[in-house]
């Protein structure tokens, strides 16, 4: 199952399982764009199983009904991957308070929600695993999007949490960082440097990491060089 995969990582990452025989369960905000992308999906792979489910992660009320259509239509799920995320912007102080509540919304009600319940489903099963994009913005708070960079902080927080919780019953929690991605997130601000990478690469690069059971990890693996002086440098 894919949360939020009509666009970006998500949409990259659809393909991706796609290619490698993956039963895929594709959730998104707009009922117009995932029934494009599923025809899509469909029309590039004749004979496999994709089925799309609306669902604005924002409405928390609405999750359970989305997850329980998807296992419905699917039969049984093995990986979920919350790849939906809201990055607004923060140049002004009025920008910084409108953005902040469809940022914690996305970035972290949802996906405890969506978590919670793939948690209870793969805890039951007894295997499986679970995943969701986070940012290298989480690593440190930053002058540039100090709430956006909160959301991450707290959404890899929750996952070692949850990591810790379900060990004992075998079902993995993977924390994926990405650097810079060419997103339509990132359309409007894609810096010089560092380098950007296609959301194709880094799909293929979280589905091999995911593969081999990693629980956390930076896409590329570079990042994690950067970070980790990012971490230690005087406030």
């Amino acid at each position: 199952m894919l949360v939020g995969a009509t666009d970006g990582i998500g949409r990259a990452l659809a393909d991706e399982y796609l290619r490698r025989g993956w039963r895929i369960g594709l959730v998104g905000r707009e009922r117009a764009r995932v029934e494009t992308v599923v025809e899509g999906l469909r029309a590039s792979s004749p004979g496999s199983r994709v089925v799309g489910v609306r669902c604005d992660v924002a409405r928390t009320a609405s999750i359970p009904h989305a997850f329980e259509k998807v296992l419905l239509e699917l039969g049984q799920m093995d990986l979920l991957v919350y790849c939906a995320g809201v990055l607004r912007s923060a140049r002004t102080t009025g920008e910084r308070l409108e953005g902040a509540s469809p940022m914690l919304d996305v970035n972290v009600r949802g996906a405890v929600h969506f978590l919670e319940l793939g948690a209870h489903y793969l805890e039951s099963l007894g295997r499986g695993r679970l995943a969701a994009i986070g940012s290298v913005a989480g690593v440190r708070g930053r002058k540039g999007n100090p709430v956006y960079g909160a959301t991450k902080a707290a959404l890899h927080a929750y996952l070692d949490g949850l990591r810790h919780r379900l060990h004992p019953y075998g079902v993995g929690v993977s924390t994926i960082k990405p650097g810079f991605v060419r997103t339509r997130m990132l359309a409007d601000d894609v810096p010089g440097f560092p380098p950007t990478i296609s959301p194709e690469r880094a799909a293929r690069t979280i589905a091999d990491r995911l593969d081999r059971g990693d629980d956390a990890f930076f896409v590329p693996w570079w990042w994690g060089a950067v970070a980790a002086p990012l971490r230690l440098a005087p406030p």
